[in-house]
């Protein structure tokens, strides 16, 4: 799987974690960063989704009122199990869930 965006298409890793069982492989194409999921074992809970790599304020609580004065519904916030960032969770008008990962530095 990584070396589709690797080899192919020049998308730089930086970093793993394993969330829920999964192993998120990180990756970075100048500012914009994704995380993605190797889901040949089928399906889990909560995958698939799309992860966006984003900068946001250090406080999820904030981020969460920023989306929602948008018109955004928020359908959950994780925090990470490193302590240090979080997830925010929510559905496009097309029904695909997106989940925005948040790393402040």
């Amino acid at each position: 799987m990584l070396s589709f965006y690797r080899d192919k298409l020049g998308i730089e890793e930086s970093g793993r974690q394993t969330i829920g069982g999964a192993e998120v492989v990180r990756l970075r194409a100048g500012a914009q960063g994704i995380g993605v999921f190797d889901s040949s074992a089928g399906p889990r809970p909560g995958i698939p989704h799309h992860t966006f790599a984003c900068e946001g304020p250090a406080d999820p609580d904030e981020m969460t009122r920023e989306l929602e004065a948008k018109g955004i519904t928020v359908e959950t916030v994780r925090k990470d199990r490193e302590g240090i960032g979080y997830s925010v969770y929510v559905v496009d008008p097309s029904g695909n869930r997106l989940e925005l990962s948040v790393q402040p530095s």
